[in-house]
């Protein structure tokens, strides 16, 4: 009896299914890939017809391009036919390159400098030019002031003829006072009330200052010491009703103390212009002066105020006050109190030895 054959379904799965997907697939990609190449061909033809025609110089550049690039290509296909560089040649270029750097680097330094000399020479022209300029407007201003000079009429001043008296020396026991004359005022300075006051307060509070005591025939001899005596005397009282400040200084190398009067040189005193007035303030002091026998006034007088000193003097002359001046520049007074003896802080510095100066001419009355 013959064997019997098996149907499909016992043999496996059905892939007639498979099949159909399959070939329906390829099929797909077969349309897909016809449809991109007929776009691709669109897209080419239509940048082809895009294209604008080459220009003859366009071709000419094109050609000496290509050709400069085979030269080129000639060039390096013979260094690479050509054998490799010896160690010695390559030590040689080495030290060329070495020689190049430092060369190019000096060369740096020296364009940095000639660039800095260049910002200088431009800032020096610039002030050569506004120098120039200043020197322009000045000359302009000379020639304006000496044509204004040409035009201005020369006035005749009368020239005043001071007559100088015979001078006699200060008598003994005259009470000096002093009279500052400076910047067109004059300053009357009381010498003897601030040194009076001084020496009652100094008998007062003697036994606080610490002093050294030195035995010796007849008076003994006392140095004080000068800080204690400054403190106590630093807010002092002078009495003094004319705005003058009093001060007690002691110098470093000096062994005496010393009051220093400062008037107040912008409104203190008597003014020029004041003089003229009957009772002006100066006036009233000599009035007060002239009925003391043995006072005797001195004139300190700066020279940018002699007219002032003129005009003082006259008013001193008609009240019949003693009187007496000298040349002096100073704006204050320092008043010598020599009853007390202080250490000295400080050796005066030696001398230097020098043309010898003439003696100081004592203080006279005319």
């Amino acid at each position: 009896m013959g064997r019997r054959q098996k149907s499909n379904s016992d043999q496996g799965v059905n892939l007639d299914s498979l099949m159909d997907a399959l070939t329906n697939v390829v099929a797909v990609l077969i349309l897909v890939l016809i449809l991109v190449q007929a776009d691709v061909s669109q897209k080419v033809v239509e940048f082809l017809e895009g294209l604008e025609p080459a220009t003859q110089e366009q071709v000419e550049a094109s050609e000496k391009k290509v050709e400069t690039l085979a030269k080129r290509q000639a060039e390096l296909d013979q260094l690479l036919q050509k054998d490799a560089p010896t160690q010695e040649e390559i030590e040689v270029e080495k030290r060329q390159l070495a020689l190049l750097e430092k060369d190019a680097k000096e060369r740096k330094e020296l364009l940095v400098e000639l660039d800095e000399l260049q910002k200088a020479a431009k800032k020096a022209r610039e002030q050569r030019d506004a120098e120039a300029k200043k020197t322009g407007q000045i000359q302009d201003r000379i020639a304006k002031l000496e044509a204004l000079l040409d035009d201005t009429p020369v006035l005749k001043v009368e020239p005043t003829i001071v007559g100088i008296p015979a001078s006699r020396p200060i008598p003994d026991k005259a009470e000096i006072y002093r009279a500052i004359v400076i910047h067109d005022r004059i300053h009357f300075i009381d010498t003897i009330t601030p040194l009076e006051l001084f020496e009652a307060e100094f008998k007062k509070a003697k036994s606080d200052f610490p002093n050294q005591r030195i035995k010796q025939r007849g008076a003994d001899r006392y140095i004080y010491q000068a800080v204690p005596i400054l403190r106590h005397f630093k807010n002092f009282d002078f009495k003094n009703s004319r705005g003058q400040k009093h001060e007690l200084a002691a110098y470093p190398t000096s062994t005496r103390l010393h009051i220093r009067i400062s008037p107040d040189l912008k409104n203190g005193g008597t003014s020029l212009a004041e003089l003229a007035e009957p009772r002006n303030r100066f006036a009233r002091i000599l009035d007060k002066l002239r009925l003391n026998r043995r006072a005797v006034l001195i004139f300190n007088v700066h020279p940018n105020s002699f007219n002032t000193y003129l005009k003082a003097r006259r008013l001193a002359d008609r009240e019949k006050v003693t009187a007496g001046w000298e040349v002096n520049a100073s704006s204050s007074f320092v008043i010598r109190i020599g009853d007390i003896e202080i250490q000295r802080q400080q050796e005066p510095a030696p001398s230097k030895p020098g043309p010898e100066r003439p003696p100081n001419l004592p203080t006279k009355i005319d």
